[in-house]
Order: structure tokens, then C-alpha cells, then sequence
């Protein structure tokens, strides 16, 4: 029996073994040679005969022991007649007449970190998990060396080309098979060439060192407006410290948007209106003489308009179109305003971004709403240009992340109307006041939605607004014109209107203007703010701040024509009187905007009907009465006199 075990244990394991043998043959292959290596990557390059303007170029560098013994590399292997190519391209007649920096930079090009046989680069683009895990699989490093940093560089595996065909000829105009690193094509017999330090693949096709973001931008004839509005917010820094505490004093050049494109290390995708785009997108403002050139653009503009196009990482035409997941730009979700399936029309070579040509202007939020007139007409409302830039008077505007800006009216002074002291001249008093002024002229409505201004009252942050027969009223009566019927600026949320002065705004924490203050200043309401007061209302009626109160404020006579008493009520009758004539929010006003029924404080139900003339309250007991004087402001709400009792 013992034998016969004995047996059962040897074939399972003569079973097992011949299966991992099996199993490991395609691994062996790859990573333990029959025989023993014993040539580097320069060395076996060198011995091949097709290879010596690379490896002439790599002892030129003095590269050849650091190539061939500090590292493991893929050599992406340049025969003779590419490395021609390239010395033509670069405008040289010989190879000798490259500059150091130029060579090193294609050598390194050539040098992949790591070790990767046509095996593992098709392994690692399948093992993704997601479309865009997939689409990140195809990212490399290349070697860097002192002050020339690694690039990224994409190798494109053939399942590469089975899925996502689209995307490459999306990236090189045309289309890609095999084993192709950029625009490449990597040899398909000369392949997978084994070296003690790494592994050789023999490109078919030269391999252009792709340049970085900037420069490449640069190069390109139709994104030169693009490249020029970059290049005005670029920031050079020194190094670093070493660690002796020495600086690095070479200038590293960056831009002052929020992504460094001039990084190599930072990867990015580009949406870059083309010159035509941008071109169509400003004629407008072009035809006003508002801009003899498209240089003459406010920086602000051309900052917001570069922010919306820039997105963090490599994101292929699918993986925009897709949108899952959620890509976005530097500011804003701008698929509302942007079909990318339709918008881009080619793309622009580059080592740290894929950089994807569009036929439109991608709006920043900025320039989607009312705010971006503002900027737009800088030279007429330099003013107001510069409150934004130095307060925070453009808060609320915009929705800075995905474009649903709230309706908004701007009735703003151009420079001419203006006056003195010029904001920048101003006083911190004085600078806060006239914020305050500006925000009193912001309406919190389009009024477009009406076609146009009408007779009615506008909400603002700094109380209501009355607008009538071409005049904007504030709560001290005082009124200022409009200068034209017709809006200056017009954007999806809203419009900008000129005026030919400032409003007073009503300071919203100021107890001598609540409705409480108010009404204890009017004698005609002395026995209602009596009652108010020994009801125990009259402080709740004097907070400022969140609550605000709509009063229906019965005058002495109507109280004394009832023949009501309230000051022989006490307790819960007199609470239960007073709120009657209270209801919570300030929202009713003569104007019509609002009609139908509010709950006055005791829960009972008002109804509202009507406008102006025909403006009337109904009270719960049935009888109505209609206001003597209406629509008296105050910061915590709205008074209407009453000549008759609910």
C-alpha cells in the first residue's frame, strides 16, 4: 500500500512539474536566456554595424559606460540613416555640427526607463482595468540627464490598435498597426534583442524627440495667438538648494495660470482654440474699436480663456468624449458650452501634453456670464475692472464651476461717469463705501426674462431697487437714469446696463433702519408699534441680519374707526392681534411680482392681489383693505400703511 502511494506522489509531481514548465516558457523567453549575456546595450549596437552614428553620438556624450552599466534600459534603436534624418531635420549638414545639449536630448529620447520586451508592453496595456487606466498604460519615461529632464513618450501596443484606433489617428492624422511609439514604427522582426542591461527594439521609421508644450505651441502656425497669450504669464525661478545649501541659479521658466506647462514632469491635456477660432470669437469687440489688435486684449481675459482649456493629465479624444470619468479643465466643467466630439480638428505633437486643436473659443465661466463684460470693456469700465481685481465686487456673478451663474443685472458707471477720487485713489472708508454703492446697482434678476425693465422693485444686497419711466430709485428716494434701453454686454445669465450715477446702498445691519425704527418714527403708527411693544415683538421686529418681515401697519385712525382697543388686550389676544398684521419674509410688494396667499404669523392665511392702483390685502376674517402708503423699505423688511383693520 505504502508502495503504491508512493507511485501516486511521483506522477502527480512528474504532472506538475511538466505544467510549470509549460506554463513558464513564455516568461523564460523573455527574461532568462539559454546563454549567458555578456554584451551591454552599447556593446551589442556597436557589434550590429547599422548602429554607429548612435553609438558615435553616445561616446561624443561620454555615455558610454553610464548606457552600458548604470542602468536597465529599452533602447529604442536609431539605425544610421535616422540618425541622418534627424541631423537633416535639425538644419546640420553633419553630425559634428549638433550642438551637445541637442544630441544628448536625442540619445536620451532614445533610452525608456526600465525594461520592457513587445510582451510586456501588450501585458501592461490588457491588464488595465478602465478605458482610461488603458489609455495611461501607454506612458513611458525617458531617461533625463543633468539639467535635461526624462520625457513621457508613448509606445502603442497592436491591442492598442484593435480599441482605440481613433484616438491615434486623432494624435498623428493617421492611422497606427503593430508596435509603434509615437509616430514610429518599431521594426516588427528586429525586435525584443536581448543586452545584459536591457532589452533593443530597432525602430523602421525615425523618431522625431517630441518637444515640449510651450515650444511646440509655439512651432505650430495655427495656434500662434494661443502660444503668444501664454508667453504673457510666464514666471522664471532658480533651483533648488543642493545639500550643501548652494542654489541652483539656472532660470526655470513657468507660467502663473495654476499648471506649469513647461514641465516635463507635468502632464497635461490641451483644448487650444486655433487662431481662426479665436479670431471669430473677438471680431465682435474688434468692429467696436474697443481693440485695435488681439494683443490688446486685457490680460485678465486671455488668463481666464487658458485656464479653461488646460486639464490635468493625458486624456485621449474617447476618454473626453466618454466623460467618465469626469475630467475638467483648470476651472469649470465646460461640456455644458463644448461638444468635444465635434470641436477638435487636429492636434499638436507634444512630449507633456496632448494637445488637441478646437474650432470654438472654450468660454471660461468668467467670460460665460455678465461678469466677463466687465473685462471685455476694461477700457470703458476701467473702474469697475479694477474693483473686481482688488475686491471681491465680482463675487456671484459667475459659477466658476459648472457655468449655472445666477440671473443677475449690472447697472455700473462708465469711466466718464465715474468722478473723483479714482478707486485706486480712494481710502480704505471710502473704497468700502463705494463697494457698497457698486453692489447696490447689481440686480438679482435678468430683467430680460420681462423684456426689458418694467415698473417694479429689484432686489439687490443692499435693499430694493424701484425702477420706472427709465429711473432706478433707491430706498432714500434718490434715483439715478439709465443712459441707453439697450444692455452694453449680454451673456446667458444676464446683462450690463450704464447708468449716470450711484445708488445708496442700505446698510443691512442698521437698527435705525429696521421696520421697527421705521415704524416708531411715524406718529400715525404710534398705537400699532405700542402694541407691537408690549406683545413683546418689538426687538424680534428690530433684529437685522437673516430675518425679514412683511407689516401691514393699521394707522391710529383705523384702528380707533374699529373701535379696537389693544390697549386693554393682554397676553395672547394681543400677540394674536399684532401678528396678525405680520408675515414672515420680505417679498410682498405693490409691484405684482408676487399674487396668491402667505401665512401671516399667527398661521392664518393673506391674500395678495393685484398691482399698484388695484394692489389689495385680504386678511383671514375676509375683509380686505388696500394700503394708504406702500412699499416703505427698511433693512429687515417692508411696510405697507393700512387705512382699514384686517
Amino acid at each position: 500500500m505504502n508502495r503504491q502511494r508512493h507511485s501516486h506522489l511521483l506522477l502527480l509531481y512528474f504532472t506538475l512539474a511538466v505544467f510549470m514548465t509549460a506554463c513558464s516558457k513564455d516568461f523564460d523567453e523573455h527574461y532568462y536566456p539559454s546563454t549567458q549575456l555578456e554584451d551591454n546595450i552599447i556593446e551589442v549596437l556597436e557589434k550590429d554595424g547599422r548602429f554607429s552614428a548612435f553609438v558615435g553620438m553616445i561616446d561624443t556624450l561620454g555615455l558610454r559606460e553610464t548606457l552600458g552599466e548604470a542602468a536597465i534600459y529599452t533602447c529604442l534603436a536609431p539605425t544610421d540613416e535616422q540618425v541622418q534624418s534627424f541631423v537633416r531635420d535639425a538644419g546640420y549638414q553633419t553630425l559634428n555640427e549638433v550642438p551637445r545639449e541637442q544630441l544628448e536630448q536625442f540619445v536620451n529620447y532614445h533610452f525608456i526607463n526600465g525594461m520592457y520586451y513587445a510582451y510586456d508592453l501588450e501585458k501592461r496595456y490588457l491588464d488595465a482595468n478602465t478605458e482610461l487606466e488603458q489609455t495611461r498604460a501607454t506612458i513611458f519615461k525617458t531617461r533625463a540627464s543633468d539639467k535635461i529632464p526624462g520625457k513621457s513618450i508613448r509606445i502603442f501596443a497592436p491591442a492598442f490598435f484593435s480599441r482605440q484606433q481613433e484616438d491615434y489617428s486623432g494624435l498623428f492624422s493617421t492611422g497606427g498597426s503593430g508596435l509603434m511609439v509615437e509616430s514610429a514604427q518599431i521594426s516588427e522582426t528586429d525586435r525584443d534583442i536581448d543586452a545584459n542591461n536591457g532589452v533593443i527594439h530597432v525602430l523602421a521609421g525615425p523618431l522625431p524627440v517630441l518637444p515640449r508644450t510651450d515650444i511646440a505651441l509655439m512651432n505650430d502656425p495655427e495656434t500662434s495667438i494661443y502660444s503668444q497669450w501664454m508667453e504673457k504669464h510666464v514666471q522664471y525661478t532658480l533651483g533648488e538648494k543642493d545639500e550643501y545649501g548652494w542654489v541652483d541659479t539656472t532660470l526655470y521658466k513657468g507660467y502663473s495660470f495654476g499648471r506649469n506647462l513647461a514641465d516635463e514632469d507635468v502632464r497635461s491635456t490641451l483644448l487650444v482654440p486655433t487662431d481662426e477660432a479665436i479670431l471669430s470669437y473677438f471680431e465682435p469687440y474688434m468692429e467696436e474699436d474697443l481693440y485695435n489688435t488681439i494683443d490688446s486684449l486685457p490680460k485678465k481675459v486671455m488668463y481666464s480663456l487658458l485656464r479653461s482649456t488646460i486639464i490635468s493629465d493625458f486624456w485621449f479624444k474617447t476618454d473626453l468624449v466618454r466623460y467618465d470619468p469626469i475630467w475638467r479643465p483648470i476651472v469649470g466643467h465646460p461640456e455644458s458650452i463644448l461638444d468635444v466630439s465635434t470641436a477638435i480638428t487636429g492636434s499638436v505633437p507634444a512630449s507633456n501634453s496632448v494637445i488637441y486643436k478646437v474650432n470654438k473659443v472654450v468660454e471660461s465661466p468668467e467670460m460665460h456670464s455678465v461678469e466677463g463684460g466687465v473685462y471685455m470693456k476694461f477700457r470703458e469700465y476701467s473702474q469697475w475692472y479694477w474693483m473686481f481685481e482688488h475686491t471681491n465686487l465680482e463675487e456671484g456673478l459667475t459659477d466658476i464651476l459648472r457655468y449655472q451663474h445666477a440671473p443677475k443685472t449690472v447697472l455700473l458707471q462708465s469711466d466718464e461717469l465715474w468722478g473723483v477720487p479714482l478707486a485706486q485713489d480712494m481710502n480704505e472708508d471710502e473704497l468700502e463705501y463705494r463697494y457698497m454703492q457698486c453692489r447696490a446697482g447689481i440686480l438679482n434678476e435678468d430683467v430680460r426674462t420681462e423684456e426689458g425693465f418694467r415698473r417694479k422693485y429689484y432686489p439687490t444686497e443692499f435693499g430694493y431697487v424701484y425702477y420706472e419711466d427709465g429711473k432706478i430709485y433707491d430706498y432714500t428716494g434718490n434715483s439715478v437714469s439709465l443712459v441707453s434701453a439697450a444692455p452694453t454686454w449680454e451673456r446667458g445669465n444676464g446683462a450690463i446696463y450704464e447708468i449716470d450715477g450711484f445708488l445708496t446702498p442700505m446698510n443691512k445691519l442698521d437698527t435705525t433702519l429696521s421696520v421697527y425704527s421705521l415704524m416708531r418714527q411715524d406718529p400715525e403708527l404710534s398705537v400699532f408699534v405700542n402694541a407691537c411693544g408690549r406683545a413683546g415683538l418689538g426687538a424680534e421686529l428690530n433684529l437685522t441680519g437673516f430675518f425679514s418681515y412683511t407689516i401691514l401697519a393699521p394707522t391710529n385712525d383705523a384702528i380707533v374707526a374699529a373701535g379696537l382697543h389693544p390697549e386693554l388686550l393682554s397676553g395672547d389676544e394681543l400677540k394674536a392681534f399684532v401678528n396678525a398684521y405680520i408675515i414672515p419674509n420680505r417679498y410682498v410688494f405693490s409691484d405684482g411680482t408676487f399674487q396668491g396667499q402667505l401665512p401671516d404669523k399667527n398661521g392664518d392665511l393673506v391674500r395678495v392681489a393685484g398691482e399698484w392702483g388695484s394692489f389689495s390685502i385680504t386678511g383671514a376674517s375676509g375683509n380686505t383693505v388696500m394700503p394708504s402708503e406702500a412699499n416703505l423699505q427698511g433693512c429687515n423688511g417692508v411696510i405697507h400703511k393700512i387705512a382699514d383693520v384686517l
